[in-house]
């Protein structure tokens, strides 16, 4: 049986400027437009004046994660989504670094998580939307580094913090404030593996009542380090508070805690919820809808809510959704005045780079149905439910 299907292109939907992989045929056959040549408005008067209102193509039926990815990446200016994947990947190593030589009682400093953080807040200042991606591209593999996972989402942490910051028109000082903070919150977790233990059994009564006070745990840890703010120390102990008062370690109100803990505690439950550290996580728009759920109940900040939606719009960037004429595509884009028309690429021959905003297509419901892209749904009946929560 073939693995290829047909696909339909509506002729509105191509772009001028962009190119197409294949060669557009009449229903004789001709070639009406070459692969590889940019779309001009004169082609689109000689389809409209054919009457030709959509082509058919042949391709590959689906797309598996690796491919997702390289979609993703290949949506951005050359150069800059792999730059940002070097810095995460320069973070992890520096992280794992200064915390082996803390834990040897040796004085670190963390000059190198400076620069790299400096890096976030200059990258994500030039494209946020780049940044966004990033951050959305998953964990392939099936191994579980304890050291490996941490560090990653620290790293993970630290570049949505300072996107958050950005979007917030934070001085770049802030910005680099925050982004330490996210970055150096969980170091306390890279000294207990067993409470990453697939089975939760084998994580005892330990765990219940140790991992409470990793905040504090990381902040005694970080004392021997040179180069840290006491604000960014304080910051670190205040991710896990919640605007109500019932978050850890202090039960801390969100008028009591620091403007940068709000807004790493709301990026870290967003990522808990989308890319956890044990199992399948949650579908990027359902993490939002519940957040924002959470959010008028009062357990995070309103202000940090409206400016990671900003930036993040209802369908966040790398999240796969089926059109109503039941094509898929993933988003590329926000369109921050239009949260439900983003810009998407269609998962199809091609990949036409669409804008929702000057289309018929509209967004029907998110895509779940393949391995690749696998997620959890968060139902209606779950919202009240606290599933961010890591200490449980």
């Amino acid at each position: 049986m073939s693995d290829e299907q047909s696909w339909v292109i509506q002729t509105e939907d191509l772009q001028i400027g962009t190119t197409l992989s294949f060669d557009l045929l009449d229903a004789s056959g001709l070639i009406l437009h070459k692969a590889g040549m940019p779309i001009n408005a004169r082609l689109k008067e000689r389809l409209q004046t054919k009457s030709i209102h959509s082509v058919t193509v042949r391709g590959a039926s689906q797309l598996d994660g690796t491919q997702l990815d390289a979609l993703l990446i290949d949506s951005f200016s050359t150069g800059s989504v792999k730059a940002i994947q070097e810095s995460i990947e320069s973070t992890q190593i520096a992280v794992r670094k200064l915390v082996a030589v803390l834990q040897n009682n040796e004085k670190g400093n963390i000059d190198e998580l400076r620069e790299n953080v400096s890096q976030f807040v200059s990258q994500a200042g030039d494209d946020v939307a780049a940044a966004l991606a990033v951050i959305a591209l998953k964990s392939r593999g099936s191994s579980f580094d304890t050291v490996e996972i941490v560090a990653k989402r620290s790293a993970k942490l630290s570049l949505l913090g300072v996107i958050t910051s950005i979007l917030n028109s934070d001085e770049p000082n802030v910005s680099m404030e925050i982004g330490l903070a996210g970055l150096l919150h969980d170091c306390s977790l890279l000294l207990h593996p067993e409470w990453f233990s697939q089975d939760e059994n084998q994580r005892g009564d330990a765990f219940m009542n140790e991992y409470p006070r990793h905040p504090i745990e990381s902040a005694e840890l970080l004392y021997a380090a040179t180069g840290i703010s006491k604000e960014v120390i304080t910051m670190i102990t205040q991710v896990h508070e919640q605007a109500d008062g019932t978050g850890y370690p202090g039960g801390m109100k969100l008028a009591n805690t620091l403007q940068g803990a709000a807004i790493l505690n709301l990026a870290d439950a967003y990522l808990t919820l989308v890319e956890p550290f044990r199992g399948k996580g949650h579908v990027p728009s359902d993490a939002l809808a519940y957040l924002t759920y959470q959010t008028a109940s009062g357990k995070f900040c309103k202000a940090t809510l409206r400016r990671l939606i900003q930036g993040m719009c209802i369908y966040p960037i790398g999240s796969i959704v089926l059109l109503e004429d039941d094509s898929k595509a993933i988003i590329i884009q926000g369109n921050p005045g239009e949260p439900f028309q983003p810009i998407v690429r269609l998962l199809q021959p091609g990949n036409l780079r669409i804008d929702l905003r000057d289309s018929d297509r509209s967004i029907s419901e998110p895509y779940v149905g393949s391995e690749a892209v696998h997620m959890k749904r968060i139902l209606k009946s779950q919202m009240h439910e606290i599933r961010w929560r890591t200490d449980r």
